[in-house]
């Protein structure tokens, strides 16, 4: 019976600490590096371009994300929605730098 090469996507980790789901947590990220990506056109096909538009709004679009996701709790928690955003960020940061790396040095 042959074993399997990678086991099943853990259900615990960062997300859970400011109080996201696994889900919740990978779907902010992805929608926010999706904007990046592609807004004013896909990334790889200028670059080198002026990206200011793109960054801008790919950041601006994890903090609705966040509060939208944590909209049933009440009282709101600030706290962790704050730290929500900025872990999503800095996430979001490191992943579309080696995104842009990989592609000007390509």
């Amino acid at each position: 019976m042959p074993s399997r090469l990678f086991g099943p996507l853990p259900t615990r980790g960062i997300w859970t600490a400011v109080g996201l789901s696994r889900g919740q947590f990978l779907a902010i990220l992805t929608l926010s590096v999706a904007c990046f990506a592609f807004i004013g056109g896909a990334v790889w096909v200028h670059p080198r371009g002026d990206h200011f538009l793109r960054i801008g709004l790919s950041y601006a679009v994890i903090v609705p994300a966040v509060a939208f996701a944590m909209r049933h709790e009440r009282p709101f928690p600030l706290g962790r929605a704050l730290v929500a955003i900025a872990l999503i960020a800095l996430i979001k940061l490191v992943v579309t730098a080696l995104l842009l790396i990989a592609l000007v040095m390509r």
